[in-house]
């Protein structure tokens, strides 16, 4: 995300069961490419059986147009 010497603000919130979290590169005109990791979240078990996650988002490229997310429920089960 820092690609081109760009700053990147990071923020998180936790409300509840909602995780909201906010990545920005300020006054960008180029965009950023590439892979890695962008955000992790770590869980702590509290009991057995399965957990159901629903993951969303969105993001705009330079001048705020819209780009396109896909994104896949996800079950874990604790054992």
């Amino acid at each position: 995300m820092r690609s081109g010497g760009a700053t990147v603000a990071f923020s998180q919130q936790v409300t509840g069961n909602r995780i909201d979290i906010t990545i920005a590169r300020g006054a960008d005109v180029t965009g950023a490419s590439g892979t890695g990791l962008l955000a992790a979240i770590i869980f702590d078990a509290i009991a057995p059986g399965p957990a159901a996650f629903t993951i969303s988002g969105s993001a705009t490229g330079p001048g705020g147009t819209a780009m396109g997310l896909r994104f896949a429920p996800v079950t874990v089960t604790i054992q």
